[in-house]
């Protein structure tokens, strides 16, 4: 009777099958088309994050060139200014074509500057009235009259490329109107973005501004002069591509947009030979169904076996839970141990420190309490934690910078201290050690150079995601560092000791003292742990 039922079952199983597997052929090769177009979006949505990506890189440097003419003390020389200029290419890494003019309010040339060169293509003295037309010329008399920055349409340069020309006004410390500044960038290195990696063999892309002008990385196509002799081999119209196989997405910045347009060169097809695939598909099935339907049988028996065999497991596991709490028991005694170490030590530095009159001793033995204790907080952290692995970064920071204030604090310190770490991030013992010593000389640095009683005193601790790096900003309102000071050749146990820890978490140690005197270290966790 069993037998009989469990046929009818199967037979009622593949008669489903063959109703299915027509709806089965459709749906598929809707979800092919369906993934043929989410490609193409994910390609002009990934090419879109990369060029906006490019277009910060422009403001960031548009913007510092800005700020710089701004709060210099008096308007730069040419030479002046192609120096900052070369600078500022180099700590950002721009490595691509730009050109600098300062246009006073009559439209004429006054300085052209590459990082390389002065007025390489000869416009000194030469009036912007002959080149461009009348309503670019009232657009830019427009533009003296406000403080923003805009891009105009861009130009086919003598030079041999295309340029993205940002326009700002510039004046003098009575704050009179000079001109404006016109930094002309290559385009190509925004258009670029849109022809990384392997997608650029499928892949074709249209940039057109104001809804009518083709942009290409060699040239605009405005029926203004072509210098370029070099024509871009991916220019869209070099493909039978028509305009509603394109999407479409627009980039505004600054008063300017791009309308930027992405499609396939040749659009996939969607093979039929899934059809046959699927027949075969179905009467695997139904083998399947029959080899299931012994093995049922077979497992019915099996299940029985089973059972005795996962109640012996059980037994087993209640064994080692209780042998796993008594590691997890013995592990946290050793953390406690070594914390009571430590701080024995610690005590010990101290009734030195008392019988010694030296103060440059006193002075050493205080460090090196203060260093022993960011170690000795890590195992009290891992000591009190559930799983004996890992510290919460920010608890951890707060604790140590009470005990630094503790021993070292100046009384009546008019000190604001702000901390931004999630309070869910986390380290592992290895790791939080290590910053914890990179944190404590920063700290003990700030009470002995930076604060005093005579201002308000500020200290900021940053920690968090990069990527798949983390970063430490730490930063005072000290006077900082001398501009020339050499951590690699320094004296200082300190400075040592943040090097060396920063090179343990494979970190990069960075400077800088413009506003406020800040240390930046880039590091990623340690992967071993002694805690683990």
């Amino acid at each position: 009777m069993k037998i009989s039922k469990s046929l009818i079952v199967i037979i009622i199983t593949l008669i489903l099958g063959g109703i299915l597997l027509h709806q089965f052929i459709s749906s598929y090769q809707e979800l092919e088309r369906k993934k043929i177009q989410d490609r193409l979006e994910k390609t002009h949505s990934d090419a879109m994050i990369r060029a906006n990506a490019g277009i910060d890189v422009y403001a960031t440097l548009v913007s510092s060139l800005k700020s710089h003419l701004k709060n210099t003390p008096t308007f730069p020389t040419e030479i002046e200014l192609q120096n900052y200029l070369k600078d500022l290419l180099d700590e950002i890494k721009f490595n691509d074509s730009i050109v600098v003019s300062y246009i006073d309010k009559n439209h004429v040339f006054k300085y052209v500057v590459t990082p390389h060169a002065i007025d390489p293509p000869g416009l000194k003295g030469v009036s912007l009235k002959n080149l461009l037309s009348n309503e670019r010329i009232e657009a830019l008399d427009e533009l003296m009259t406000t403080d923003d920055i805009l891009i105009f349409t861009p130009i086919n340069l003598r030079e041999g490329w295309v340029g993205l020309p940002f326009n700002f006004t510039v004046h003098d410390n009575q704050n009179e109107v000079l001109g404006y500044m016109a930094p002309v960038i290559n385009a190509k290195y925004l258009l670029n973005y849109f022809y990384e990696g392997d997608e650029k063999k499928e892949f074709i892309h249209k940039f057109i501004v104001k809804d009518s002008v083709d942009v290409t990385r060699e040239v605009i196509y405005n029926e203004t002069t072509v210098y370029n002799k070099n024509t871009d081999p991916e220019y869209y119209k070099n493909f039978e591509v028509s305009d509603d196989e394109f999407i479409y997405s627009n980039i505004h910045v600054f008063g300017l947009n791009l309308k930027i347009g992405s499609a396939y060169k040749e659009k996939p097809k969607i093979s039929n030979t899934i059809a046959y695939l699927t027949y075969l598909w179905y009467f695997i099935m139904s083998i399947a169904i029959i080899v299931i339907f012994y093995l049922f049988l077979k497992n019915t028996r099996l299940n029985k076996n089973l059972k005795l065999a996962n109640t012996e497991i059980n037994v087993k596991n209640t064994e080692l839970e209780r042998s796993l709490f008594k590691i997890e028991t013995l592990i946290k005694e050793i953390h406690h141990r070594v914390k009571n170490n430590m701080q024995m030590i610690s005590g010990i530095l101290s009734l030195q420190q008392d019988e010694s009159n030296n103060a440059s001793v006193k002075a050493a033995l205080e460090q090196s309490k203060s260093r022993i204790h960011s170690m000795a907080l890590v195992h009290e952290k891992l000591y009190g934690s559930a799983s004996l692995k890992v510290i919460k970064t920010k608890e951890y920071t707060e604790q140590l910078l009470d005990f630094v204030e503790q021993i070292i604090g100046i009384k009546d310190l008019n000190l604001t201290t702000s901390i931004h770490i999630d309070d869910d991030l986390i380290f592992d013992g290895d790791t939080t050690s290590n910053l914890g010593l990179i944190l404590n000389e920063l700290v003990t640095n700030s009470y002995k150079h930076a604060f005093n009683l005579n201002k308000e005193n500020r200290l900021e601790i940053t920690i968090r995601k990069e990527n798949d790096y983390y970063l430490l900003i730490y930063s005072d309102n000290g006077p900082g560092l001398p501009n020339n000071y050499n951590f690699e050749e320094s004296d200082s146990l300190g400075m040592q000791l943040i090097l060396i820890m920063a090179d343990q978490l494979n970190g990069e140690l960075n400077y800088s003292n413009k506003e406020k005197s800040t240390f930046k270290i880039h590091f990623k966790p340690l992967e071993i742990s002694f805690s683990e």
